[in-house]
């Protein structure tokens, strides 16, 4: 009798419709009948002398093959069954994200019904540490849900298992580039990227006509000296300026790790673009996040750069107006957002069949089918380039971010990079010194204070 599938407790499981059985009850009727097998079983034991088979023998219910011995030799690997089993899977996603996981875990039952997954949520804060320790103890789920910020710490606990060996090429093409670039962690792949978000370019129609949209960089100064409405907020964030870094220029990072933002003119040359904008009127760069958001959805400028995450609030008073585009290119190339994803981790403690098992979750979380989910339902960006988009222009539009992003370091140094890199943003706005200056002073105390002198 089959049982019902149910999502219970956030876990994705199998109602069996069988109870346990209560203890056996006796009666005096029944003892006897007891001590009567008994003493037919010892009786018949005495009239045969052959010796009683081993427990383990009773367990046999194949009958052995007729015909002649089989030589001796190699016994066979057994092909491991891969499509019944139990799965575990930690994550920390709520509301439309536990929807969507919902939907996904259903779709991947219908799939392999002989899979059971159970699911266990545990808090955002808690899950590295809870996750990490419940690994080292010998136990954990299969498999875990987490975003990119944490994979340093989980690489060099060992508690994720390297994907390398376990993909093939085929495989990892269905993802862009810099999802999986953001889960690697010394040159090592450890996860499958779910879904990502970077920032992109918003923008009014009320204000702005689609065929009218900006392509370069100075196409900004220009419309906004013609029109102050048609002008930009930027807020003052390392994060949300990088990309204009490189399409100056710009490099940012080498191999080990040291800034190196001073070694070309492309970062001043990035400030005075920034100066120039926050000089005109009708364009805003500033700290405040929360003034930018507002003045954007009273239409006080055309456009503003952020990220997926205020589609909602900005949709809701915006409604049909609100666009998404491409951010404009520079003159050393296009522009080079930061990417960072969020991924399915293995389990390093889990056996060799356990991890194929908990790969084919991963790669039904991360499929194109799980993707469109994830974007109907949680309006997150897929991480699976396959993945068709469909409805939503304003998603579109983000993805079509996503070919030229590059993935958001992961590197220890970049706990140095986000104060310092505020300020030179800051101090260039304010004019307190020459550019060549700010850029080299910059890079000088990121790489003292990440002892890289």
């Amino acid at each position: 009798m089959n049982g019902e599938w149910r999502i219970v407790n956030d876990e994705l499981r199998i109602a069996h419709p069988f109870r346990a059985l209560g203890g056996l009850q006796h009666s005096s009727r029944g003892l006897w009948a007891l001590a009567l097998l008994l003493l037919g079983v010892l009786l018949g034991a005495c009239s045969n002398p052959t010796p009683a088979p081993q427990a383990t023998q009773a367990l046999i219910t194949t009958p052995m093959p007729a015909g002649p011995t089989p030589t001796t030799g190699p016994t066979p690997t057994p092909t491991p069954d891969l499509e019944n089993g139990r799965l575990v899977l930690w994550h920390s996603w709520a509301e439309s994200d536990g929807d969507a996981l919902a939907a996904i875990l259903a779709a991947f039952h219908a799939e392999h019904p002989g899979l059971i997954v159970d699911t266990l949520f545990v808090a955002y804060p808690d899950l590295p540490q809870s996750y990490a320790e419940a690994v080292q103890a010998g136990g954990g789920p299969d498999l875990v849900l987490a975003p990119n910020q944490w994979l340093g710490d989980l690489a060099k606990a060992e508690v994720v298992q390297p994907l390398d060996d376990l993909l093939s090429a085929d495989v990892l093409n269905a993802y862009w580039p810099a999802t999986l670039e953001n889960l690697r962690w010394a040159s090592k792949l450890y996860g499958l990227p779910t879904h990502f978000e970077l920032v992109s370019l918003y923008y009014n129609r009320a204000l702005i006509a689609p065929d009218a949209l900006p392509t370069t960089l100075d196409d900004f100064l220009t419309l906004a000296g013609a029109d102050s409405r048609q002008g930009i907020g930027l807020y003052a964030s390392f994060y949300h300026l990088y990309w204009a870094l490189p399409a100056f220029g710009a490099q940012l990072l080498d191999e080990q790790g040291r800034v190196i933002l001073e070694r070309t003119d492309g970062a001043a040359n990035f400030l005075q673009w920034l100066q120039a904008v926050h000089g005109l009127p009708g364009d805003f760069v500033d700290q405040d996040y929360g003034m930018l958001l507002d003045r954007f959805k009273k239409g006080e400028y055309a456009f503003f750069v952020d990220g997926p995450w205020s589609i909602e609030e900005l949709r809701g008073t915006l409604g049909d107006n609100l666009g998404v585009t491409s951010l404009p290119a520079g003159p050393a190339g296009p522009a080079q957002p930061w990417l960072n994803a969020d991924g399915v981790f293995l389990n390093p403690r889990s056996t060799p069949d356990q991890q194929q098992r908990a790969l084919r979750l991963a790669q039904a979380l991360t499929s194109a089918a799980s993707g469109e989910i994830l974007a109907q339902v949680a309006h997150k960006l897929p991480a699976n380039r396959t993945t068709t988009v469909k409805d939503d222009p304003l998603l579109q539009g983000f993805m079509q971010q996503a070919a030229t992003a590059q993935s958001m370091p992961t590197l220890p140094e970049m706990e140095q990079v986000w104060g310092y890199g505020g300020d030179m943003l800051l101090k260039a706005i304010n004019d307190v010194a020459e550019l060549d200056a700010i850029v080299v002073e910059t890079a000088t105390l990121i790489n003292e204070a990440n002892g890289k002198e």
